[in-house]
């Protein structure tokens, strides 16, 4: 399977801009109402542009809907927002809940965010009201404290993978959640949960029971490959589930390193055709990762643009749902990454995938993401949580101190974000590094890790 390198330029000239962004990024805003606090932080800024996230606390009385107001003081502007509804006039700001995120219990909390346009400066807003009322962060003594924990407000997302709960002796069928992605019994983390007792079978449980994506790269015998691609698709069907497809075996793959190989460039379109005609269903397709990223670092590669797009037709015209993949937030510079994706084009792929088996936060991924996304005409994308769960420490090969990341979800925010997905499948080795085994094979030390290490 493939890693993903830093590029050590890209990560010095970031470390440059959060430097000089510190003053503005640490700030938060928690001015807010009697009987509110409103949080307003800047997740990422680039030059004209920025993201921010802002959560709303009610410390009042129940609210069946909200509007948060405060004024931009240096002529920003908002230019895409989700989990709400903004409206402007001049310098003042408002935004209005969704009818799915409109109720606040007494101490419930919410959020939205925003791309939005600077220039100059960008100070964080100083003050914020919530329907009309001044925020000041505290509650008011006229409210009693809420005896129970409040309900959280239901989010627009569908949550793929509830926390399993594992079972003493192996599980003679496969346990499916409860909508969503399929889960492999077949898969090394599966059987490894199904041998582990005692507290590492709780552990492997969060990795053998969560949908992962089946990786296709058996470019020696394309007539195998189908066969895998057809058990495995037909298996989520018959499921009720939506099974993930990883097509890897590119001309020139991962220019020879731990996952060097790929079909010769005569055979490739022959071997996804083969591959094409085993699909069932209508998988999710992360197509070809590093192949973008790495186009032109290396010799073999042949028509690499016209291979991608002729997959992605391929693919698609079997019932895909693919997104092509483009590498991860550290990697390539956001003008790089939308060249490379339009000259591969959108005619049948659905979007881009990002962070395939790095380690790049959720957050960072998602503000690239976006990035990308709005030069992309709005075009979708998808984020391998499958490791990010404490971001990236630098390295690329089996680093140590990870943890796994959110669980399998649909998303629909209006963020651009499709899906965060399990891609890379946790416990496999990147290569022997770290004193991992081969690249693909099963590393325990580093899958126990990976759980102990979760959130979740």
């Amino acid at each position: 399977m493939p890693t993903r390198r830093t590029a050590t330029a890209l990560l010095a000239a970031a470390a440059v801009a959060v430097a000089g962004l510190t003053a503005v990024t640490a700030a938060t805003a928690a001015q807010a109402a009697t009987g509110c606090k409103v949080e307003y932080r800047i997740t990422n800024q680039w030059a004209g542009g920025f993201g921010a996230d802002v959560s709303v606390t009610n410390l009042g009385d129940p609210v069946s809907s909200w509007t948060v107001g405060w004024t931009f003081a240096a002529g920003q502007k908002i230019t895409q927002l989700w989990n709400g509804t903004a409206s402007t006039s001049g310098s003042a700001v408002s935004v209005a809940s969704l009818p799915y995120n409109g109720s606040l219990a007494t101490g419930a909390r919410t959020s939205f965010g925003f791309n939005g346009s600077w220039s100059g400066s960008n100070p964080v807003p100083g003050t914020f009201t919530v329907n009309g009322t001044l925020c000041t962060g505290t509650t008011p003594t006229t409210t009693p404290t809420p005896t129970t924990t409040p309900t959280p407000t239901p989010t627009p997302t569908v949550t793929v993978t509830p926390t399993p709960t594992p079972t003493p002796t192996p599980t003679p069928t496969n346990p499916q959640p409860t909508s969503g992605f399929y889960v492999d019994p077949t898969t090394q983390g599966y059987r490894a949960w199904q041998s582990a007792s005692g507290t590492d079978k709780t552990l492997l449980a969060k990795i053998a029971l969560t949908p992962q994506a089946y990786w296709v790269g058996n470019w020696a015998d394309p007539a195998h490959a189908k066969a895998e691609v057809a058990d495995y698709t037909a298996r989520a069907v018959a499921a009720g589930k939506t099974p993930m497809l990883v097509v890897y075996a590119i001309p020139g793959r991962d220019c020879g390193s731990y996952s060097g190989g790929g079909v010769a460039e005569s055979a490739y379109a022959a071997w996804i055709d083969t591959v094409a005609s085993g699909i069932q269903g209508n998988p999710y397709v992360v197509l070809e990762p590093d192949a973008l990223a790495q186009l032109g670092d290396c010799a073999g590669q042949g028509d690499r643009i016209g291979f991608l797009k002729y997959a992605a037709k391929s693919l698609t015209l079997k019932g895909a749902r693919v997104y092509i993949d483009a590498g991860h937030s550290s990697w390539l510079p956001v003008s790089t990454a939308v060249s490379r994706l339009n000259q591969v084009g959108f005619e049948y792929a659905v979007g881009f995938a990002l962070n395939t088996s790095n380690y790049q936060t959720t957050a960072a991924s998602k503000t690239y993401g976006q990035q990308i996304s709005q030069q992309l005409g709005g075009k979708k994308f998808v984020i391998d949580t499958s490791r990010n769960g404490n971001g990236s420490n630098g390295e690329w090969c089996n680093p140590r101190g990870r943890a796994l990341g959110e669980k399998p979800t649909l998303v629909n925010d209006g963020s651009g974000l499709d899906a965060l997905l399990w891609v890379k499948l946790p416990g496999e080795s990147d290569g022997t590094c770290n004193g991992g085994p081969s690249a693909g094979a099963w590393f325990q030390d580093i899958a126990l890790e990976l759980a102990r290490n979760a959130k979740w």
